[in-house]
C-alpha cells in the first residue's frame, strides 16, 4: 500500500498538514492534521510497504512493544481509509 499522492505534506505553525489536491480535494473536505508517530508513518508510505513495515517503523522509532505499535498502526490506517487517501490496501480500489 501507499498513500494517495493527492496530498500534500506542510508545516504550519508547527503542525504537519495534509492538504488534499486534485480529485481527491473534491472527495476530501478540509485538511488532516498529523501527530508526530503519524507523520512518520505518513512519510513511510511514500512508498509501497506493508502494514508490518509501518510497525517496525515505530518500533525503531519508539520506545514501544509490539502490540501497541500494532494497535497504533491499525488505527492509523483505518483513519487514513475512512477519508480514502490510501493506495494498493487489500481489497480497495486504488485511487
Amino acid at each position: 500500500m501507499r498513500a494517495n499522492q493527492e496530498l500534500i505534506l506542510r508545516e504550519i505553525a508547527g503542525e504537519h498538514i495534509l492538504i488534499p489536491v486534485g480529485q481527491t480535494a473534491l472527495k476530501v473536505h478540509g485538511m488532516i492534521t498529523l501527530s508526530e508517530s503519524g507523520l512518520l508513518l505518513w512519510n513511510r508510505l511514500q512508498e509501497d510497504c506493508t502494514e508490518d513495515d509501518l510497525v517496525e517503523a515505530l518500533l525503531a522509532e519508539y520506545r514501544v512493544d509490539r502490540a501497541t505499535a500494532e494497535a497504533d498502526v491499525r488505527e492509523f490506517l483505518t483513519q487514513m481509509d475512512q477519508v480514502g487517501i490510501l493506495c494498493g490496501r487489500p481489497g480497495e480500489e486504488t485511487l
